[in-house]
């Protein structure tokens, strides 16, 4: 599975989480939860769907969001959305 795919996949995921939290101003995704919803094996900060490797800040990112290291999650505001 490429990483374009596994993006998407977290993309669809993030959306659902994100439509349940619709007050809220932030939302924390869970950078293990993020890559087991992708279909990969997380294991120290890498995320591993198939063939390809990519960390959690990479993924992160991806979703418009800020990876905060010490607790090992992503923070993606209401409207920053990037889908």
């Amino acid at each position: 599975m490429s990483s374009a795919a596994v993006l998407r996949m977290g993309a669809l995921v993030g959306i659902l989480v994100l439509s349940t939290a619709a007050c809220s101003s932030t939302t924390r995704l869970s950078s293990s939860n993020m890559c087991k919803a992708a279909g990969g094996t997380y294991t120290r900060g890498t995320c591993q769907p198939g063939t390809s490797v990519v960390n959690a800040k990479q993924m992160c990112e991806a979703h418009g969001g800020t990876y905060f290291e010490g607790g090992d999650y992503c923070e993606v505001g209401a409207g920053g959305w990037k889908p």
